[in-house]
């Protein structure tokens, strides 16, 4: 599963779409308003094995999610260089992500 936030949804979404083209399996959470969490956070992520959420900061989301998420374990994807994600970096990121066990 693929979480983001914010301005992030586009690049993310399309990414996303791009991985379920090659019939892979691969989920997007996108959240608008990150306090307080939906209250259905927890029920969506424990359904997932592999996440990683996608941050252009240092992955303070991914703090807030692990701090308010009972059992949240994640791989961090953040960029810090003033610029959004590429779909071809998400894409290989999420590739890399699918290849491992």
């Amino acid at each position: 599963m693929v979480i983001g936030w914010g301005g992030t949804y586009g690049h993310l979404y399309s990414a996303v779409k791009e991985i379920r083209k090659e019939d892979k399996k691969v989920a997007l959470l996108h959240f608008n308003h990150i306090w307080p969490l939906p209250k259905n956070t927890n029920k969506i992520i424990s359904k997932f094995d592999k996440i990683v959420v996608c941050e252009l900061n240092l992955g303070q989301f991914a703090n807030h999610l692990k701090v308010n998420v009972p059992h949240f374990e994640c791989e961090k994807f953040n960029k810090m260089q003033g610029l959004p994600f590429t779909i071809t970096e998400l894409k290989d990121k999420f590739n890399q992500l699918l290849e491992e066990k």
